[in-house]
């Protein structure tokens, strides 16, 4: 039924050619479980600039507007205020120097608000911005089950941890930094043929050779970052043309607009699986010795990588205090719990996880059931919660399962 309903607030919003859809997955940060004070979600500059062009004032200390807003899945309205903290512009004496240039939407009232409850950390959620200067508007939807987290993704493309996506996708702000090229300098042959992903792997490691001599924690959060700045540039590149000539029919829009989804989908899911194999591989792991990669356990069921080998698991001799199972997950929100069953002999199981919009009783049941966390070390800080599992680095996960083995 909800999900009919979010099907229902869906159409409505895309059939307004007016209406441009914010999509994230609420951090810790914005449901103040990190014990922050911002009260509000953050909303990138360049986004939230598409959706209220007035609220771009840098002349202006903190510029803000007021308007209406809903949380259509939980019957709950409000008037916030879209507040833009400017102050690292301002030329400012030291004692009043200011360090924040980001823009967040304050006034929900408080933790009674659907928005600010901790249960919805890691949730996938729907900003829709419309009406006119004067009477803006914003529509939510908080996704609080996994039918209706898939079925969002299913329609826009995987929203990913930290990272956000609009739609129109032409709108959509480019992550910037040293891997993002600007579209002179994507080679031609990938604006005729998109690029496959170990081409688009293989350019970002190329472009960040430093990173080789980094501990694997930094390896990953690094150049996974790069290779995304890589394929939003190159994926800009590739469709803006064809985006600002526009369609010839309905039916046009609707297979590019699936082309791209699909294409970012197959890039979430299997980004993170060839950087774990290629700093295995740098770390002197050999597949069939130190590891197996999706390895079948029982009754069919799969494991993404099993230490020292899958020969191993299956070889009732062999203690089962030797073995370990990583798997990896991109989100934790939805079917965590899928990793259960995927290796029988293997009691604690490892979860690497780039994910850190963990609510606190999703924490609790993975210190329940024996699951440890392995999180990149730059981003353990943002999970936050009384109920921690323990958490481990990928180096230290490394040294456990290479002594193991």
């Amino acid at each position: 039924m909800t999900v009919e309903r979010l099907r229902e607030h869906l159409d409505l919003l895309v059939e307004d050619p007016s209406v441009v859809i914010w999509l994230k997955r609420l951090s810790a940060n914005d449901t103040q479980l990190t014990g922050g004070h911002q009260a509000g979600p953050y909303i990138p500059r360049e986004a939230i600039f598409r959706m209220i062009p007035e609220l771009n004032r840098p002349d202006a200390e903190n510029p803000r507007e007021l308007i209406n807003a809903s949380i259509a899945s939980h019957s709950y309205d409000a008037i916030v205020t879209v507040i833009w903290y400017n102050n690292r512009l301002w030329d400012w004496d030291d004692e009043r120097r200011g360090t924040r240039n980001e823009v967040r939407i304050t006034g929900w009232g408080g933790t009674q608000s659907p928005l600010l409850d901790v249960e919805h950390t890691g949730c996938v959620t729907v900003f829709a911005f419309g009406g006119a200067r004067g009477d803006r508007w914003c529509r939510i939807w908080i996704c609080a089950s996994d039918d209706e987290s898939e079925f969002v993704q299913e329609r826009f493309g995987p929203v990913e941890p930290g990272d956000g996506i609009m739609s129109p996708p032409y709108y959509a702000p480019l992550r910037a930094g040293i891997c993002a090229l600007d579209p002179s300098e994507v080679p031609a042959t990938w604006l005729t043929e998109f690029p496959s992903m170990n081409d688009i792997m293989a350019r970002s490691l190329a472009m960040r050779p430093e990173l080789r001599d980094a501990d694997p924690d930094t390896r990953l959060v690094k150049r996974r970052d790069c290779e995304f700045q890589l394929f939003q540039s190159v994926e800009s590149a590739f469709w803006l043309p064809t985006i600002q000539v526009g369609f010839k029919s309905i039916a046009d829009f609707l297979k590019a607009s699936q082309t791209i989804t699909q294409r970012r989908r197959s890039r979430s899911g299997r980004s993170l699986e060839k950087h774990v194999q290629m700093i295995l591989a740098e770390d002197g792991f050999e597949e069939g010795i130190h590891y197996d990669q999706q390895c079948e356990t029982e009754l069919g069921r799969t494991a993404d990588f099993i230490f020292p080998s899958e020969a191993m698991y299956h070889d009732l001799t062999f203690p089962a205090e030797k073995l370990r199972m990583l798997a990896l997950k991109t989100s934790l929100r939805e079917r965590w719990s899928q990793i259960l069953s995927e290796a029988d002999r293997v009691p604690r199981k490892h979860l690497l996880t780039v994910d850190t919009g963990l609510a606190p009783s999703q924490l609790q049941q993975m210190r329940e059931h024996k699951i440890t966390l392995v999180v990149p070390t730059s981003l353990q800080h943002h999970i936050a919660g009384d109920s921690l599992p323990k958490i481990q680095s990928l180096a230290d996960f490394l040294d456990e399962a290479r002594s193991s083995s």
